[in-house]
C-alpha cells in the first residue's frame, strides 16, 4: 500500500511538470531586449558557412535584422533575399517601401537550406 501511494505521488508529480512544460506562457517578443543586431545577409552568410555553431549563437533568441526590403507578403517579408521575417498580424508595408531599409525584430527560429534565407517568426518593425 505504502509503495503504491508513493508512486502515485510520483506520477502526480510528473504529469504536473509535464503539464506546465508543454502549457507555459508564450514569450513577447516584442518587448523583449535584442540580444544581437546584424545584417542579414551577413546572417545567411554564417548560417551557411558552419550552421552548427550559428544556430547555438541566435537560434530561439531575440535579434534584429537590417536590411533592404526586397519582397513584401500579406503577413510577411524578406530583407536583403536573406532574412524571411514572419508577422503575427498584417504589416503596415506598402509595394512603394521595396528597397527600403528596414529593422525587423523577431525570434530566429533557423535556417531553411534549400532557400537559403533565415527565418524568424512573431516579427515586429523597429523602423
Amino acid at each position: 500500500m505504502k509503495k503504491l501511494l508513493i508512486v502515485i505521488l510520483i506520477l502526480g508529480i510528473a504529469a504536473f511538470v509535464g503539464y506546465k512544460y508543454v502549457y507555459q506562457s508564450h514569450r513577447d517578443i516584442q518587448g523583449e531586449k535584442a540580444e544581437f543586431t546584424v545584417d542579414a545577409t551577413e546572417l545567411a552568410r554564417e548560417f551557411s558557412e558552419n550552421s552548427d555553431v550559428t544556430s547555438k549563437k541566435y537560434l530561439n533568441k531575440t535579434i534584429i535584422v537590417e536590411g533592404k526590403l526586397t519582397e513584401i507578403e500579406a503577413n510577411s517579408l524578406m530583407l536583403n533575399d536573406a532574412a524571411y521575417c514572419t508577422f503575427d498580424i498584417n504589416h503596415n508595408i506598402s509595394e512603394s517601401s521595396l528597397n527600403s531599409k528596414y529593422a525587423i525584430k523577431g525570434r530566429c527560429i533557423g535556417y531553411d537550406e534549400l532557400l537559403e534565407v533565415v527565418k524568424l517568426d512573431q516579427a515586429s518593425i523597429i523602423k
